[in-house]
């Protein structure tokens, strides 16, 4: 079980949440302590699951264009998360959140290389046994986009 974070535990966690490819030296200088002993805070923030990994986020250089989807997926078999645990290995799969609202079941935040693929996407997951409906909300634009929470 994870123990309280401190203020330098909160820090690190910030700096990171902005630029996951800080060094451990730029780390340290930030808060103040010696490398070795940000390796380790950070070391034990893994080990407890407080960070669950690093990663990346995509701009928009280089790559063909690409088709983002918010899907409103409602499910007519009980329980839902045996449907949804279907989708885990779907890598168009960005994000899926069971919800309790009443109408919808689960979100998906989907990514696919272009409008086609979103379309066969989505005809992939309306012919997943359990699914009963989908609401696509295609992706305009992106006004803010963080990574964790």
């Amino acid at each position: 079980m994870p123990r309280h974070l401190d203020e330098i535990d909160e820090k690190l966690l910030q700096l990171l949440e902005r630029n996951a490819r800080l060094t451990a030296v730029a780390l340290a200088r930030a808060v103040n302590l010696s490398r070795s002993a940000v390796q380790e805070r950070l070391g034990r923030l893994e080990s407890e699951g407080v960070i669950g990994g690093y990663t990346i986020r995509r701009g928009s250089g280089g790559r063909e264009a690409r088709a983002e989807a918010i899907l409103a997926v409602r499910i007519a078999t009980r329980p839902c998360e045996n449907v949804l645990r279907r989708f885990s290995d779907w890598p168009e799969i960005v994000s899926c959140w069971s919800v309790a609202s009443g109408e919808v079941d689960a979100y998906l935040h989907v990514a696919c290389a272009d409008g086609q693929a979103l379309g066969d996407l989505r005809e992939r997951l309306a012919n997943v046994s359990g699914v009963a409906e989908i609401t696509t909300a295609p992706v305009l634009r992106t006004v803010t986009r963080r990574i964790g929470p």
